[in-house]
């Protein structure tokens, strides 16, 4: 018997390959090859034999997947081929054949995306130790023209699933004429019709909302004129008599993001409701509106829709503040480690923040470090090797899921777990909330 196996390229210079559509290189893999010079077969007998003589490559190189059964043999070969640096599980597809990924995206408009998902696919391909061909189809944009164009290329050529990293629900329709599973992490399927072979892994930042509104249920004042003001915007004066509390504050980002987290938390009716749109000119000088608002931040609860770097400069003001809110609340844009190194030395006892990325396959997140893919603050990473996980386990039985999320209706159901923030870590505030 002869047992080949191809060794990975390093894996720091598959970034270099990224402006090919096809990651494959031209310059030739190194190998191992263990060589079988005894004609005769090696029984399960022989092997536990070879096995107990400590002759490890004698039992790599006389080990025959296709007739050998049992499970402690199958164990020990994945042992004994780590050991001497021949990755077995190479050379075992229980596909039967290569796995074909084609990522569809709009490089121009989803900007560090480009790359970072690409890495992602990557990690995940090889955290599984399978043949692959994955195929990139830029559209640059997400005009129909443009996609259609690169639907049709991809047509052209057979794939077993499609990830698409698209933003606009009217892209949708570009991909009606693919058949193959297709996989879009950037977007959920609420309020939109699509194909049944469309499956949306995108974060439900509604039942965050809710969730974190949840919490300020339990500081409401008991003063039952506040409900008289609720779910109107309006300015500090109005509301200084109520001194704040059980006030609900959102502090919306300008972006479409922003505004769209404000528009969830305005609709769910809170108590003495008041929203402001943050620039960046507004956030550096924060502590101005602090001074004219302090009666209505006084023990009321903070949405902070806005991005890490401005809600880093908010919550710094805010915490030199002689009034503090009760509650400061946030989703999913601002659980990242870049928030907790700009507010170290501030006071967050306040602070909770909820994050649907769960723990997940080890090795998985050890290849997306080595790739510089960040499973496990990036929802978009995540969402995208959530995607894999499912199409592949799918095509076999054989892959247990790394992940724990589910999947109902077509789109990805994930956990929401709140955090807060102490000693320069996220820690967790709650449990699972269902």
């Amino acid at each position: 018997m002869k047992a080949r196996i191809l060794l990975l390229f390093p894996l720091f210079l598959f970034s270099e390959l990224f402006s090919q559509e096809s990651i494959f290189s031209d310059i030739p893999s190194a190998s191992i090859e263990v060589i079988d010079i005894n004609p005769e077969f090696c029984d399960d007998k022989c092997l536990f034999q070879l096995s107990e003589e400590k002759k490890p490559f004698s039992f790599v190189a006389r080990f025959n997947r296709d007739i050998i059964k049992d499970s402690e043999l199958h164990n020990l070969m994945e042992i004994y081929s780590n050991n001497i640096g021949i990755y077995y599980k190479l050379r075992f597809n229980p596909l039967g054949k290569s796995l074909e990924v084609a990522l569809l995206m709009p490089k121009k408009i989803i900007g560090k995306y480009s790359t970072t998902t690409i890495d992602t696919i990557l990690a995940y391909l090889f955290s599984r130790d399978i043949d692959f061909r994955f195929k990139i189809f830029d559209s640059l944009n997400e005009d129909y023209a443009s996609l259609v164009k690169s639907v049709e290329e991809i047509n052209n050529e057979q794939f077993h699933f499609v990830i698409a990293i698209l933003s606009n629900k009217d892209s949708i329709s570009a991909l009606d004429s693919i058949n193959v599973p297709i996989y879009i992490p950037t977007m959920t399927n609420k309020d939109l019709r699509a194909k049944s072979n469309i499956v949306f892994g995108g974060i439900d930042y509604e039942s965050q909302i809710n969730v974190l509104m949840s919490k300020i249920d339990e500081d409401k004042s008991d003063d039952n004129s506040s409900s008289e003001n609720s779910n109107k915007s309006m300015i500090p004066s109005q509301t200084s008599e109520n001194k704040g509390h059980g006030a609900v504050i959102s502090y919306n980002d300008d972006s479409s993001l922003g505004q769209y987290l404000g528009e969830i938390v305005k609709s769910l009716n809170p108590p003495i409701f008041f929203e402001e749109v943050i620039t960046n000119k507004m956030a550096a000088n924060f502590s101005k509106n602090i001074e004219a608002n302090q009666d209505i931040l006084s023990n009321s609860n903070i949405f902070l829709n806005t991005p890490i770097v401005k809600s880093g400069l908010l919550l710094s003001q805010l915490d030199v503040s002689n009034k503090k809110p009760s509650r400061i609340l946030s989703t999913q844009v601002n659980y990242n480690p870049v928030l907790l190194s700009l507010v170290r030395g501030n006071d967050t006892s306040n602070v909770i923040i909820a994050n649907s990325i769960s723990k997940t396959e080890e090795k998985l997140v050890e290849y997306g470090i080595l790739l510089s893919s960040d499973l496990q603050y990036d929802w978009v990473n995540y969402s995208t090797a959530l995607g894999m996980d499912l199409f592949l386990s799918d095509m076999s039985s054989e892959f247990s899921r790394y992940f724990v999320e589910s999947f109902s209706k077509n789109q990805a159901i994930y956990n929401i777990n709140l955090y807060k923030i102490e000693n320069g870590n996220f820690v967790n505030f709650v449990d699972d909330v269902e």
